[in-house]
């Protein structure tokens, strides 16, 4: 049985302002936070469930078991340089979001992630993890293995639980040169052209299918793509490279199994699915990387205005305002900063506005988001802004 919900909050208007949500959010938060209490003060993991707009103590007996009904909330304390400072310690804050969560739950994690970041000094690097689309870093906490558990906090724990099968996805390699595109399709085989290649990434193996138009440039980088696969999955599996000329002989291979080749209407054929000819797949030159893209929020009378700034790469850092909040989404990651004078419903409700984009711009709902404060930056995210425009600041 699954839980009374609100609209799913993967299409919902995640803006918290002016919100019930928010108001429960802040009177359930009004004495303050007792769980925060000796968080983050030694090297370790801790975990808390999202419970009625309260943050609970999750049992250290279940970490990595987590319900799909549910939110948590996951602080990482560990030494950043220990041969430098091994006293000095450092945060990773993430919320992790079940498919089946409120909006309420989702809300709350926001919210509380950001509280969580305040009573460590603002120096947290803060995550929104989305079930089924976890990183490797946060799986990496837990052996490299979650479970998920069915149900969620108000139907209890009388769920049976399970540990789930991972699910196969399956991504397709195409272009030329530098101009390489990777993007996840429909797990069927008519998702699939001749001309280029496909890696599916399954339970038992990682597949890396050459389509026989496939160029050594989609082949190469597919194969260093599924490397990077298994990496993340601790080594634990196979790599296994299949060819179309060959594979198409074997119908038996545990490769098909994940894309019937006919489908039926009451248990009756009424067709075969096959893979597309390479023309069908249409011309590697053509292949469009995506811009990356840098969109602002603004709050106005409890309303929220989603701004697009500029588009490219190494944009000048400048552009980043400090008394605003902005997103900056790459293709394949989406990074929030936020400034040091922006709002406090800004600051907030950050996370919830990086899902409005997603949804307002047509993005996959499961990239990961990654939040950074101003003068908290990693290297890496500063590696990837231009310098200042002429007659323009910025403080960092």
């Amino acid at each position: 049985m699954k839980k009374d919900r609100q609209p799913d909050w993967q299409d919902t208007n995640m803006s918290l302002f002016g919100s019930d949500i928010e108001k429960n959010i802040k009177a359930a938060a009004a004495d303050g936070e007792p769980q925060w209490d000796g968080a983050g003060v030694k090297v370790g993991l801790q975990v808390w469930r999202i419970e009625q707009f309260k943050v609970k103590p999750w049992p250290r007996s279940k970490y990595g078991c987590f319900h799909e009904g549910d939110s948590y909330i996951i602080l990482h304390t560990y030494v950043k340089d220990p041969a430098v400072n091994p006293d000095k310690l450092a945060w990773d804050v993430h919320f992790w979001i079940g498919s089946e969560s409120t909006q309420d739950e989702y809300g709350t994690a926001a919210y509380k992630t950001v509280e969580l970041d305040d009573k460590l000094g603002g120096a947290a690097v803060q995550h929104r993890e989305v079930q089924g689309s976890e990183s490797a870093t946060f799986v990496g906490y837990f052996g490299k293995r979650l479970t998920y558990l069915a149900g969620g906090v108000e139907t209890g724990f009388n769920q049976v639980s399970h540990e789930t099968v991972r699910e196969a996805k399956l991504f397709e390699v195409k272009g030329r040169s530098d101009n390489i595109r990777l993007k996840e399709v429909k797990l069927k085989r008519d998702a699939m052209n001749s001309g280029d290649v496909y890696i599916l990434d399954a339970e038992e193996a990682i597949y890396q299918w050459n389509g026989e138009g496939s160029n050594a440039h989609e082949r190469s980088k597919a194969a260093e793509f599924a490397q990077s696969l298994k990496a993340d999955r601790g080594g634990k599996v196979e790599v296994e490279t299949l060819e179309e000329s060959h594979l198409n002989m074997q119908q038996n291979h545990p490769f098909w199994a994940h894309m019937p080749g006919e489908w039926k209407l009451m248990g009756i054929k009424m067709g075969d699915i096959t893979v597309k000819t390479s023309e069908k797949g249409g011309e590697d030159e053509r292949v469009s990387k995506f811009t990356p893209t840098l969109v602002r929020l603004q709050a106005y009378d409890g309303k929220v205005r989603v701004t697009r700034v500029a588009r490219g790469e190494k944009l000048p850092i400048s552009k980043l305002k400090t008394n605003d909040v902005f997103a900056y989404d790459t293709g394949f990651h989406v990074y929030l900063w936020v400034g040091k004078q922006a709002e406090r419903v800004e600051k907030t409700s950050a996370f919830p506005f990086a899902q409005r984009y997603l949804k307002e711009y047509k993005r996959p709902s499961v990239l990961p988001i990654t939040r950074y404060d101003e003068g908290k930056e990693s290297k890496d995210f500063l590696a990837m802004w231009g310098p200042p425009e002429k007659h323009c600041c910025i403080i960092l």
